[in-house]
């Protein structure tokens, strides 16, 4: 589901042809075993996630991307992250060109311990359908605690410091974004001048939008 607001998900069932008897009553040591298996993931999880993000603080340091590509599935997507730090007063900028093809592709923002944020009523993500490009046909967006009255603000829900996780899916090219850190006071001298003002009502409908497109959004 590309633009939240316009598309709808679609509904499926497989139906299995072969006679399916009914589910066995579980007995006390199964589901004990079960509820185990459950609590154990948790920890798997943060066991392989919060090194991904720590690895790359290490090795690029804070706001540089560091393009990785993995195996398998997922051969056709090329994931650009990176972890950002930014001062109260401070905005960070980022920029990429956009693939000539480029079925999908989306950026969101992370927590310091790789949780999405949140994106229902923040502006924490967006991607190729939503995301609004500057005349030169470029992406840009605005990482800032409050709200810089430009387009594609991904709000960092009051941290300081976190994770950025972008993609290009199937793309016929794949930059690697930048980011440049300025005084959030100084933004507009580092975008274009035809940059769009995003006013507080507009803003206010732009999230409205977002909170109504999220509740028919399937949630996984």
């Amino acid at each position: 589901m590309y633009h939240w607001e316009r598309e709808v998900d679609p509904v499926l069932s497989i139906e299995c042809l072969d006679p399916v008897p009914p589910k066995p009553r579980l007995a006390p040591e199964e589901i004990l075993r079960r509820i185990g298996e459950m609590a154990k993931l948790p920890r798997r999880k943060t066991d392989l996630y919060y090194p991904m993000q720590n690895g790359v603080k290490d090795r690029v340091g804070f706001n540089v991307f560091e393009p990785v590509r993995y195996p398998g599935a997922l051969v056709k997507q090329t994931y650009w992250p990176a972890c950002f730090q930014l001062e109260d007063d401070e905005a960070l900028i980022i920029e990429t060109e956009i693939p000539a093809r480029a079925p999908y592709w989306n950026v969101q923002l992370n927590d310091p311990y790789f949780n999405a944020l949140e994106y229902v009523y923040r502006l924490s993500s967006t991607n190729g359908a939503m995301a609004r490009l500057s005349s030169d046909g470029k992406f840009r967006a605005v990482i800032a605690l409050t709200d810089p009255g430009v387009p594609n603000w991904l709000d960092p829900a009051g941290y300081n410091e976190g994770g950025i996780y972008g993609r290009w899916y199937d793309c016929d090219s794949e930059p690697v974004p930048t980011i440049t850190r300025v005084r959030l006071a100084e933004l507009r001298s580092h975008l274009p001048e035809d940059t769009p003002v995003v006013t507080p009502a507009e803003r206010s409908e732009e999230i409205r939008r977002r909170v109504a497109a999220c509740q028919r959004r399937r949630r996984w």
